[in-house]
């Protein structure tokens, strides 16, 4: 864990055209006490979020799963460090905490070229970032400049991070990833290629992966515009004003990554397998869609929430729909239950959860999602948007909305307060930002889909037709 102060620790973070210290940022103050959590939890409740090995003790995280037990307790761990921040931080420490648990045994696949080992640089770094519980973001995502040129047809340089020069002592690299989400906060970013946009034999000087500390020279943070309403409390913006988990273009002006850092480079091929070789994705995959879940059934609570106070539960076709929200949250509890029951142990007797059960909650979720915030702005609809800044209850009309925004199921301050939480998760740009993210950050959703149906196991399905058509 560290503190806000420890971040102005010379890394190259902007926003709004100006280089920053993050400290001097409220919503980045607020946004790393919340990822702390991660940390805090350790201590107030070690028997979910810790174990021992060897004498020593870690964060669940980085356990090996070695049976479905073991799934479960991450599991547990997982969705209470989501729930401090109600599922709206994706990218904490745990993330990747739990790839960076089986990058250890499975790295070996990397090889080694003339300078270095990749599989024993892979292995040591995981083991590092496990002893010092270093929080680390993804640099994943290339940025989509032209998909209809392959990644070394576009001139520019910045349509991902390439090698630019190769040196004994390590590689020179260049270039940009786009949407780094929490990398103004974290201590490292892995940086890697994403599986789904697979490289070509001619984009070999972009096929790398390593890992490098945020504050290396050369890495500049490019923040997006923040979503927090300054001048207003939480009580306006229950959310907004709480955290933002500050997604960032980052670039890479001449960075300098020693070979002990390098995990792939100059070969395509190993890049297209290092997230999911590694064990990276799966085990990602399962802490996401626990994170996932809580979320949903925030959203699902708050639908039901906004529906009881303005006396809207009463009715069938409310109930219908809530109903339909508390469905989709059971079927997508259920499908995460499955991928941890139906794992199975690989090669090197890691448990992993079933990639199936896990894409069909990547492959749902987000619809499931996105229908909880309609039902929540069809039910609160121009109530929510009426409702006037908090600041009015101290001034000259408070009496009097004291007693016109009051009803038997609510105060006036507790009503209020109720519709602006819905307005901030289904309407503000906190809340659109959300959606967007549910829907791509785990991915194309129609890759997503494709790939579920490729791997489906129908064989049931498919003797019963064949009885049925000989």
């Amino acid at each position: 864990m560290h503190t806000i102060d420890q971040l102005d620790d010379g890394r190259a973070v902007y926003l709004n055209g100006q280089r920053i210290n993050v400290a001097t940022i409220p919503i980045f103050r607020k946004t790393l006490a919340l990822n702390n959590q991660y940390y805090a939890l350790q201590q107030t409740h070690p028997t979910v979020h810790t174990y021992q090995e060897d004498g020593q003790t870690y964060d669940i995280a980085f356990k090996v799963p070695r049976n479905v037990a073991d799934l479960r307790q991450k599991h547990r761990a997982y969705q209470e460090i989501a729930q401090t921040n109600n599922g709206m931080l994706g990218r904490t420490p745990d993330f990747l905490n739990s790839g960076m648990a089986v990058l250890a045994e499975r790295s070996a696949f990397l090889g080694h070229n003339d300078w270095t080992d990749f599989a024993a640089n892979a292995k040591r770094y995981a083991e590092q970032v496990k002893a010092h519980d270093t929080f680390i973001s993804h640099a994943l995502q290339n940025p989509q400049l032209d998909r209809s040129q392959p990644i070394n047809g576009i001139p520019s340089g910045y349509a991902g991070v390439h090698t630019i020069e190769r040196r004994a002592d390590g590689i020179v690299v260049s270039g940009a990833k786009m949407v780094n989400t929490m990398a103004p906060i974290a201590d490292d970013l892995l940086v890697f290629n994403p599986p789904e946009l697979l490289l070509e034999k001619g984009d070999t000087s972009y096929a790398v992966a390593f890992a490098t500390p945020l504050t290396t020279p050369g890495v500049k943070i490019i923040c997006r515009k923040l979503l927090d309403h300054p001048g207003y409390t939480e009580d306006d913006y229950p959310l907004s004003n709480s955290l933002d988990e500050i997604d960032a273009y980052v670039v890479f002006d001449h960075v300098f990554v020693p070979w002990e850092n390098v995990f792939v480079e100059n070969d395509y091929q190993m890049s297209n397998r290092f997230f999911i070789d590694s064990g990276i994705f799966i085990q990602t995959s399962h802490q996401d869609e626990v994170r996932g879940i809580t979320k949903l059934e925030f959203a699902t609570s708050l639908a039901i929430r906004v529906a009881h106070v303005l006396g809207l539960d009463g009715f069938l076709g409310v109930q219908e729909q809530l109903g339909r929200l508390t469905a989709n949250l059971e079927l997508i509890k259920g499908a995460i239950t499955r991928s941890e029951e139906n794992g199975q142990l690989d090669e090197f007797g890691i448990y992993t959860p079933s990639q199936q059960a896990l894409l069909a909650v990547r492959a749902s979720l987000p619809g499931y999602f996105e229908d909880a915030l309609k039902v929540t702005q069809h039910l609160a609809a121009g109530s929510m948007v009426g409702v006037p800044g908090f600041g009015e209850f101290n001034g000259d009309n408070g009496p009097i909305l004291q007693q016109a925004l009051a009803t038997s199921r609510a105060t006036a301050e507790e009503r209020s307060k109720l519709l602006n939480l819905a307005f901030d998760l289904t309407s503000s740009g906190f809340g659109q930002r959300q959606l967007m993210y549910e829907y791509y950050h785990g991915g194309d959703p129609m890759r997503i889909r494709s790939k579920h149906y490729l791997g489906e196991d129908l064989t049931n399905g498919d003797a019963m037709l064949d009885r049925l058509l000989k």
